[in-house]
């Protein structure tokens, strides 16, 4: 194969994952005319490619309709399944440890999703279903994400997506970029009562050696935090570090 074919085929991989993206945040499917406004290719591209992909079970075609396909739900189910893997002994360690409950989260464009709790087993805990999705700009795992852009990144990734959501949030963008550039020296980042009153939290991201970005948070209510936040960090900094370094 000619460096030109070479070219030819990473261009219409591309252009394939361009059309997996644009439908990634859309559950119940896309027309070929709203794919082609998403992902900016030609609609006769954009064709060509869907009937691609289909045959190989990556989309799903209903009555005009286009969305992620089986296959590519099962791969992702077990990437998941993966990271849980990984991190779930060292979580439940770190929960028994801290008396906390302990979350992994993993990037969807600009959310987080949650994949795996280690519960409290405190009376007053903070906890939440397996998929459920918080906000970047306004939560500590967000913000740990945050923090691996450079501040013209997050600044495209957040236009029209930061607001107040509880008394004590933030949303100027400029007290977010400092607020990163905190988390950028430490490796922490924190979220004071900003998404939820009386819910605040430490996160850190975690290499689990997988394509998509993790992050392990601690939440904790606010009148537990404020007295134990410098032994959450401790003990999540050191959790991150037995993962990263298993093997």
């Amino acid at each position: 194969m000619g460096v030109t074919d070479r070219e030819g085929s990473r261009e219409v991989i591309a252009r394939a994952a361009s059309i997996l993206r644009t439908l990634e945040n859309a559950p119940t499917g896309l027309t070929i005319a709203e794919i082609t406004r998403g992902s900016g290719l030609p609609r006769t591209t954009v064709a060509r490619l869907v009937a691609s992909l289909q045959a190989e079970r990556l989309v799903a075609s209903t009555e005009g309709t286009i969305r992620l396909g089986p296959v590519l739900v099962r791969l992702a189910a077990a990437v998941r399944l993966d990271a849980v893997a990984v991190a779930r002994p060292h979580m439940e360690a770190l929960s028994r440890s801290v008396r906390e409950t302990v979350d992994l989260w993993v990037e969807r464009e600009a959310e987080v999703e949650l994949i795996y709790e280690a519960a409290s087993d405190q009376e007053v805990r903070i906890v939440a279903t397996p998929g459920f999705r918080l906000p970047l700009g306004t939560t500590a795992p967000g913000k740990a994400l945050l923090a691996r852009l450079d501040d013209d990144e997050i600044k495209n990734k957040m236009v029209g997506r930061l607001q107040a959501r509880t008394s004590g949030s933030v949303p100027p963008l400029q007290t977010l970029l400092r607020e990163i550039e905190a988390t950028r020296r430490t490796g922490i980042a924190q979220d004071i009562e900003e998404h939820a009153e009386d819910v605040c939290a430490v996160a850190m991201m975690v290499d689990l050696g997988l394509v998509e970005q993790y992050v392990i948070a601690i939440p904790a209510p606010a009148r537990r935090f404020h007295e134990t936040r410098e032994r959450l960090e401790i003990a999540l900094r050191e959790c991150v570090q037995a993962i990263e370094a298993r093997g």
